[in-house]
């Protein structure tokens, strides 16, 4: 069993010898990191355009917003 100082991979729960990457296991990183590093960049893609389509609006709202809580 790991002890308390010891980091132990969140997904199969065994001790993390050296570095680990978003808290996995070597075997883990393999089964998850790459799907979720897919859909970050999804993520990131989708999230950018909605940000170029909308982005005048997003700042009239941030700004008015900011009027609002200095009143």
């Amino acid at each position: 069993m790991a002890q308390k100082n010891e980091k132990t991979c969140w997904a199969c729960h065994r001790v993390i010898v050296g570095k680990s990457v978003m808290g996995l296991c070597p075997n883990c990183v393999n089964k998850y990191g790459t799907p979720a590093a897919a859909v970050a960049a999804l993520g990131l893609t989708v999230g950018g355009r909605y940000l170029v389509k909308n982005g005048g609006k997003i700042v009239k709202t941030v700004a008015d917003a900011t009027k609002i809580f200095r009143a």
